[in-house]
């Protein structure tokens, strides 16, 4: 009985202590599961601020980036708008030397040098301007003023360096400036300080100035341009080749329009600003037109303005291109050179 009782009490202390190790592992299973979610956790925060952190430069990179890529297309558009301003200041700035020229009457010594000076002067004012603007900082001159292969336009070189913080441009840029309407400085460098003499916004009359140069060189029956006109602006002639001019009332317009027309001989625009009707470079020349008569088979210095204002005056003969009421509009030219260049040989009307 007593080997009995021990036997359960032996198995009951077995079972308490199966039991008790029981709870000891379900307690330190449970504390490892609390570890791994604390742990797990743990990284799962981390992994999140180092995703945050690679996110956060990335996006600080793009604005970088797209901050640089602004400020270099606002650098480029503001260049952009100036390279495309200097035409514009080129020709104002031979236009009023231009105007001055004729307001004085007073020839340039050097017409290019003046025109550069005048340029220079407008890109300071100019340079200043974006400065105070934009914040940029141009240097900018006139490196050189040549003619162009089109005698309408003179050629402008113009040297510019810019800088901005860490972005910079420089080139020479060349533009081709031209002199359609502007007034040509020749008709009163030559005869404006007669008190005859006489122009208005598109025709210059020479009332007796002219026919008193031309007696004064020596040109026989110079009274045939007593009262000749010519044009004040400067417009090309459409008229493609010139012989057409002699292709029905062909010159009649081009002398109402007043067109000028491209010649070896002819002065170029910037030798016009220094008092010179024609010069070595490649330029143009305009017929002066008597006045109106009902005479026939006349002669006086041919009609191209480069001719009549040269050292070598030659004569011309009439030629009437235009009547009306037994008066005929006539220009005189001479017939183995500008008749034959405008196709005035055989002209009728």
């Amino acid at each position: 009985m007593k080997s009995k009782n021990n036997k359960n009490s032996y198995f009951k202390k077995l079972k308490k202590h199966h039991v008790k190790k029981i709870k000891l592992y379900k307690k330190a299973w449970k504390d490892s599961k609390g570890n791994i979610s604390i742990v797990a956790a743990a990284l799962i925060l981390i992994s999140f601020l180092i995703l945050s952190i690679i996110i956060l430069n990335v996006s600080l990179d793009e604005i970088h980036s797209n901050e640089e890529a602004i400020s270099s297309n606002q650098y480029e558009y503001i260049l952009n708008d100036y390279r495309r301003n200097l035409p514009l200041l080129e020709r104002e700035a031979l236009e009023e030397l231009s105007e001055e020229v004729i307001k004085k009457k007073t020839p340039c010594t050097d017409s290019k040098e003046d025109l550069k000076k005048i340029i220079d002067e407008k890109l300071k004012a100019e340079n200043d301007e974006y400065y105070k603007d934009y914040g940029i900082r141009i240097e900018s001159h006139v490196s050189s003023i040549e003619n162009s292969s089109n005698p309408f336009a003179v050629k402008i070189k113009t040297y510019i360096s810019s800088v901005k913080g860490d972005l910079s441009y420089k080139n020479v840029l060349e533009d081709d400036v031209s002199v359609e309407g502007l007034r040509d400085p020749v008709p009163i460098l030559i005869c404006g300080k007669d008190p005859s003499f006489k122009y208005n916004e598109t025709i210059v009359e020479y009332g007796y100035s002219l026919s008193n140069y031309l007696k004064d060189n020596g040109v026989a029956n110079y009274s045939c341009y007593i009262n000749a006109t010519v044009p004040n602006i400067v417009k090309k002639c459409p008229y493609d080749p010139y012989k057409h001019h002699g292709d029905g009332y062909a010159m009649k317009n081009c002398r109402d329009n007043g067109y000028y027309h491209e010649s070896r001989d002819g002065a170029c625009y910037m030798c016009r600003l220094e008092a010179k009707a024609g010069c070595e470079h490649y330029g143009f020349e305009t017929f002066i037109i008597p006045h109106p008569t009902n005479e026939t088979n006349l002669t006086s210095a041919c009609g191209s303005d480069h001719v009549i204002f040269s050292d070598d005056i030659y004569p011309g003969v009439e030629v009437s291109y235009y009547s009306e009421n037994g008066m005929n509009e006539i220009l005189f030219l001479d017939p183995n050179g500008h008749r034959v260049k405008y196709g005035m040989t055989n002209h009728t009307i």
